[in-house]
């Protein structure tokens, strides 16, 4: 038997068989470079399954958001008053009109992990 005519010619001796561009096994065509037996079913393999993505974007996207709001919102409150700050919390009233800055940099950061957020 010729090496081309082997290929497209069912061999019962041999469970595969190297494929050719078109080949008829079991009485059926099937699609080239896929080896299987005769009588099984071999699917092509499917899409690979995609990560899930990052999970703790948009928890970490809402808290830095809210952060943002409530510093400024203080900041605007207590700007102009005399408040008696504990110990603890004296820095806030020494940044001064730096807060905004910091304000806005926890809005900034909650946009970029709206990025990472699928």
């Amino acid at each position: 038997m010729s090496a081309s005519l082997r290929h497209a010619v069912y061999l019962p001796d041999r469970t595969t068989t190297r494929l050719s561009e078109t080949t008829y096994r079991c009485g059926q065509k099937v699609a080239p470079t896929i080896r299987r037996r005769c009588g099984e079913r071999q699917d092509p393999p499917g899409p690979k399954p995609q990560k899930i993505g990052n999970r703790w974007a948009g928890p970490a996207m809402l808290i830095s958001a809210i952060i943002g709001l409530v510093w400024i919102v203080v900041f605007y409150v207590l700007n102009g008053q005399d408040v008696d700050y504990p110990s603890f919390l004296q820095w806030y009233s020494d940044l001064g009109n730096w807060n905004l800055v910091i304000g806005m940099g926890f809005i900034v950061a909650a946009f970029g992990f709206a990025m990472k957020w699928e």
